[in-house]
């Protein structure tokens, strides 16, 4: 029997100590139902209804009716039953308070746990969390999943059929992932079977089995392309979660003309930020190891056909003062990074091997040091291991006078790559420097600095030269002996323990001068004020000839060729400020400064080069950066570097990069992007190398971005780098959700 509830009636049912309360708004409108503890009297004032609590249904709805035969609660119209936090919204509702259970169907919308489901017919219990939904819409940020049948078998884990994953507009998705069936744990974890990747409605990436993290999912990579050496290809990636520290990265990568590469690297990241890294295994097998025969006779005594590389790094904050870096790498021969992985060719031709563990103390920095060679066709300055103390510039108890120092211990050896005709030799070397500052001031606006110090290097051997003669027979054209000829050559082995000294003196002395140019609004965006500050800075150092000559010890690194020097280093500060949003800004600084050779050798002069440094910072559109030094006895620049960047965040941003050095190296480069972030962008980038008159490098790439996707199409182009000295040339596509931002595959040489 269904019983209606009208205005002003209401309806006690005891049930042990719990009751029903229905209580009917005015006109029959947005009725109300709660399960709540009530007493036994029945007097108006003591059935007022207690406002719900977390355990208690709450169910508000247009109209509301009692089964009292099936003992439910009949809602329809903008229902909505409420217990705690979770909700089940629908067009009508039959409400089983006892068993805490809902049938609901018409526009549902059931939020559980945060999350929010949608469908057109479900069954749910509050009490347990399961329920069978039919076919339903949930939203887990960024994704839209649907299923066309689901079903919650406990309040942490769901059953789907006939899945589709999508960061798009779910009714039209330009790009979608799809499952014959799967389970989402904790409405994050998903596994699912027979998994496809589509563009719209066509299928391109096909997977058997997956367990993913929602957020991660749509970190599948892929690259397809084409490349004169490589031939067609397909880089994939594919990111998992492990832990909330960890998770993994692995690489299925198809070259036509080059064969398999299969990788897996393991990443990790603290939370709290005190330490992250990364472990990497790399294998391709290269079916064409070297272009063509001249590559060939480089290569084939290094490198075959299994190549690989092996990686460790790591940053580790141990505690606020202490830290331990770790970098080590191992590949199969030079090549490969050049040919595999050009990003990081780039950034570094021979990749390092180091492990450092520092201490940062008040006054002092301290630590233990490894770098070393792990591939033997490299050449090196292994320092296994090296031990350091440095002490911050402090004054010395309650007296005028700072000192600074510096101390290393390290066991040194210098090896040279395989084949190569040099000798390797090795040293313990101990190095302390110890300086002595007295800051003055002088005049009251003049400060000078004498200085004082010491510094002393111990080697546990030395280079010992022996010249031996040989007698070499002289043959005519016909191989005839026709003579001897004596061939002095050198022998070079290991001398005895020295111990070098090097005494050195210096001052330093500067002021700064200011001038006021303007007051006011300077026309520079909201600039206020200019000003000039004019700092002459002079800097004498006298270090006293060593007794033992750069000549007579082993060279590991800078340490190793210091001598006498007697110079004064003059230079010029000067800063044109403003005041940009109420904190001081250098439009413009420059540094001009040469060396004074107090000294000069026969074959110096006494004016050294001439340097000088540069930033211009004039808008928030404009940075120009210059550095170089002139060399006074050739009367020409030694070297020339500047970067410039003009940049309209809207428009575009252009750099500029151009790099000269003197008989090695003449190259400037250009990165064009257009129209960053928008719905269409570009980027071209070029790289010239003027003394020879040609192009290394033009590249192109487009991006377009439509409601949901980011689609790039790139081209690169490397003249004269392919087979038979025809250009190289790389054709690649990507297409990222951009929910997912960033590319983890290299496109290799």
């Amino acid at each position: 029997m269904e019983s209606s509830l009208s205005h002003g009636s209401r309806f006690v049912r005891w049930a042990g100590v719990v009751g029903l309360v229905l209580q009917a708004g005015w006109g029959g409108g947005n009725a109300r139902a709660q399960q709540q503890p009530v007493a036994v009297s029945t007097t108006a004032e003591q059935m007022a209804v207690v406002p719900p609590e977390a355990g208690m249904i709450d169910i508000q709805a247009d109209s509301l009716s009692y089964d009292a035969v099936r003992r439910v609660v009949i809602a329809r119209g903008a229902v909505k039953v409420t217990r705690g936090r979770d909700s089940v919204a629908a067009d009508y509702a039959e409400v089983d308070t006892a068993a805490e259970e809902v049938q609901a169907r018409g526009h549902i919308v059931i939020e559980y746990m945060g999350n929010v489901w949608r469908g057109e017919e479900a069954t749910y219990n509050f009490k347990t969390g399961t329920g069978d939904f039919g076919a339903f819409e949930a939203v887990a940020p960024p994704w839209h999943i649907t299923a066309r049948d689901s079903r919650r078998v406990s309040p942490q884990m769901m059953e789907l059929d006939g899945v589709m994953l999508t960061t798009c507009d779910p009714d039209r998705p330009e790009y979608s992932v799809r499952a014959a069936s799967a389970t989402l744990e904790d409405n994050n974890i998903l596994r699912a079977k027979h998994l496809r990747f589509q563009l719209g409605p066509v299928p391109f990436f096909y997977f058997p089995v997956l367990r993913a993290n929602l957020e991660e999912l749509a970190k599948f990579e892929f690259t397809p392309g084409y490349s004169s050496t490589m031939g067609a290809f397909l880089l994939t990636a594919y990111n998992q979660p492990i832990t909330d520290v960890f998770r993994s990265r692995t690489h299925f990568d198809v070259r036509a003309k080059r064969g398999l590469g299969l990788g897996q690297d393991i990443l990790w990241t603290d939370p709290e930020g005190t330490y992250d890294g990364m472990a990497r295994v790399y294998y391709a097998h290269d079916n064409e190891p070297w272009k063509d025969d001249q590559q060939r006779l480089a290569r084939e005594e290094l490198i075959d056909a299994d190549r690989y590389w092996l990686q460790v790094k790591d940053r580790h904050n141990l505690t606020d003062r202490d830290y331990l870096i770790t970098e080590l790498n191992y590949v199969s021969d030079p090549w490969l990074l050049n040919d595999f992985f050009d990003d990081d060719y780039q950034k570094n031709v021979q990749p390092e091997n180091r492990v450092t563990l520092s201490h940062r103390g008040n006054r002092y920095t301290a630590g233990v040091g490894l770098n070393m060679r792990l591939n033997d066709f490299y050449g090196n300055v292994n320092r296994l291991p090296e031990a350091f103390l440095n002490f911050n510039r402090q004054a010395i108890f309650e007296t005028p006078l700072f000192y600074e120092g510096a101390n290393t211990l390290t066991s040194l050896e210098r090896v040279y790559p395989d084949g190569s005709d040099r000798q390797d030799y090795d040293a313990i070397r101990f190095d302390t420097f110890n300086m002595v500052y007295w800051p003055t001031r002088q005049f009251g606006f003049l400060s000078v600095i004498p200085r004082g110090g010491y510094r002393g290097t111990y080697y546990s051997e030395t280079p010992l030269r022996t010249q031996v003669t040989n007698v070499v027979a002289v043959t005519n054209d016909l191989g005839e002996v026709v003579g001897t000829t004596n061939d002095i050559e050198t022998l070079l082995s290991d001398g005895g323990a020295v111990w070098r000294h090097l005494p050195e003196l210096g001052v330093e002395s500067s002021f700064k001068a200011f001038g006021d140019l303007y007051r006011g609004p300077t026309g520079i965006e909201e600039d206020q004020d200019l000003r000039h500050i004019a700092e002459p800075y002079a800097d004498y150092t006298l270090r006293f000839e060593p007794n033992e000559l750069p000549e007579d010890l082993w060279q590991f690194d800078g340490v190793d060729r210091l001598d006498y020097a007697n110079h004064l280093r003059l230079g010029m500060r000067n800063y044109l400020q403003t005041k940009r949003r109420s904190a001081v800004h250098n439009l413009a600084y420059a540094d001009v400064f040469t060396t004074l050779n107090m000294d000069p050798d026969e074959d110096e002069d006494t004016l050294g080069d001439i340097g000088f440094k540069s930033e211009l910072r004039p808008w928030s559109w404009l940075k120009w950066d210059m550095d170089g030094a002139y060399d006074t006895q050739d009367s020409s620049i030694r070297t020339f570097n500047t970067q410039a960047e003009f940049q309209s965040r809207e428009l575009f941003t252009l750099g500029v990069d151009y790099r000269y050095n003197r008989d090695k190296r003449d190259v400037v480069a250009g990165d064009l992007e257009i129209l960053p972030g928008q719905r269409w962008s570009g980027r071209l980038y070029a790289r010239m190398d003027l003394e020879e008159s040609q192009v290394e490098e033009h590249s192109y790439y487009l991006i377009h971005r439509t409601q949901c996707l980011g689609i790039g199409l790139g081209l690169r182009i490397r003249p004269e780098e392919g087979e038979d000295g025809e250009d190289n040339y790389t054709v690649w596509f990507r297409i990222w959700p951009l929910a997912f931002p960033g590319f983890s595959s290299s496109l290799g040489g």
